[in-house]
């Protein structure tokens, strides 16, 4: 039986652990030869020995412009060509209204919108002669988002919009562009922040009951359907923004003041 990304070469940012490193997982498990990025090298160099020969892991920041450039130089000095580029790295930092810096702002947009753009242009080349796919990760946060979000989901809501743009694009270069909107995930990345916030060990696990499944998304979860957009399987449309949570998704906020029940 053939497997989905047979000969394919993806690029998967942000994949030394949680959703990056069960997507990049999944990738070679199906064929595919994976370059794994991250700042943290041990963290990346533990992935790569796990996933063996068809991976390699390549210690970026893209924060900076020329880590994006090196980045994908080092896909095709490595393999030869660019298949997929799922831009999975993120930077959730908390600011409320209140508290936002420029150096905030500037630090979320950098990664969360602009590093996507720039290794779109720099695999654009590849993209274009593999008839490729750009798969962003995006957030249900795009909707709006809590307020301690503001400059993530305003970030997250900008790669939708981009997202659509590129795939308008890009549609008669049969390069399909899609931004998967991800719910609440358990992730490792979540828990550290769930914790650096000031909840319990088992806040999420309390929490997911309240979910349809009992529980919410896993990494594992959100791979499959990334597995699914970059593969053949996903041909048929592109330009979309998937939205992956357990319930119907949108801007709703419930009123909450104190005093009122």
């Amino acid at each position: 039986m053939s497997k989905l990304l047979s000969g394919k070469v993806a690029v998967v940012t942000g994949s030394t652990q949680g959703l990056g490193a069960a997507i990049a997982t999944l990738y070679v498990k199906e064929g595919a030869k994976v370059i794994l990025t991250g700042r943290s090298a041990a963290d990346g160099a533990a992935v790569a020995k796990r996933l063996g020969k068809n991976a390699i892991f390549e210690e970026t920041d893209l924060v900076r412009a020329d880590d994006c450039r090196r980045l994908i130089d080092t896909a095709l000095e490595r393999f030869g060509k660019v298949d997929i580029l799922v831009n999975n790295a993120v930077d959730a930092s908390r600011a409320t209204v209140d508290d936002v810096t420029p150096e905030i702002f500037d630090r979320i947009f950098a990664l969360n919108l602009r590093a996507p753009l720039l290794l779109a242009q720099h695999a654009i080349k590849s993209l274009r002669k593999q008839q490729g796919v750009i798969l962003n990760i995006g957030s249900i946060n795009a909707f709006m988002g809590e307020p301690s979000l503001l400059v993530y989901a305003a970030s997250k809501g900008a790669l939708e919009t981009a997202s659509r743009n590129l795939a308008n694009y890009l549609k008669f270069d049969r390069v399909r562009v899609y931004c998967l909107n991800v719910g609440w995930m358990d992730s490792e990345g979540e828990r550290t922040m769930m914790k650096r916030l000031g909840h319990p060990a088992d806040f999420i696990d309390r929490q997911g009951k309240a979910w349809p499944l009992g529980r919410i998304l896993k990494p594992s979860e959100v791979a499959e359907v990334a597995l699914f957009l970059a593969s053949d399987k996903g041909a048929p449309f592109s330009g979309q923004v998937v939205e992956l949570e357990q319930f119907p998704t949108g801007p709703l906020c419930a009123p909450q003041k104190a005093g009122l029940t």
